[in-house]
């Protein structure tokens, strides 16, 4: 009986995945023995779908009903010494942060949405709306229009007098 208890609930590590083939199935190393295939727990029903790929040496929990871990389901994101808590998340703010250093941030305590990469954002949509009291954009360069005509802002120099415009956006604004 003490047997059947202490196998009902074992941590591993995986060590064999079917992640690229698109499906999550792994295989757990448990006290140096290797199960079957196991299904990873994951968010999964007809509202929504969120597949995160398991990955070889990760900690996991194997949760095996009977007594049998080949006949289990896998339990992940267990932190340990060669996957720590990401720095910065608190009692207050969530961090999701992927391999490549993508990260995203929500801090409930400010009501701050952060997102971070270090690459491209890209957002298709059929409409887009933004509400704010003011909005700011830090770039070397800005297309509102796909190519079209340069914004004229009280910044920019006039070629004719040499002095900065009078007239220009009074709702664009940009560094020059």
């Amino acid at each position: 009986m003490l047997n059947l208890l202490k196998n009902l609930l074992t941590i591993g590590t995986i060590v064999e995945t079917k992640s690229e083939e698109g499906k999550a199935l792994a295989r757990v190393n448990i006290c140096g023995r290797v199960s079957d295939f196991l299904p990873v727990l994951s968010f999964a029903n007809s509202y929504k779908k969120h597949y995160i790929p398991a990955r070889i040496g990760e900690q996991v929990l194997v949760l095996a009903p009977y007594g049998e871990a080949n006949g289990g389901i896998i339990l992940r994101g267990i932190f340990n010494k060669e996957c720590k808590e990401q720095e910065g998340a608190s009692d207050f703010k969530e961090i999701i942060s992927y391999e490549d250093g993508v990260e995203f941030s929500y801090d409930t305590k400010n009501s701050t949405l952060e997102i971070n990469s270090p690459k491209q954002i890209s957002i298709s949509c059929q409409n887009a709306f933004i509400a704010a009291q003011r909005v700011e954009i830090d770039s070397p360069s800005i297309d509102l229009g796909l190519g079209g005509a340069g914004v004229v802002t009280t910044e920019c120099i006039c070629a004719f007098t040499g002095s900065p415009h009078p007239q220009g956006s009074q709702n664009t604004r940009s560094k020059v």
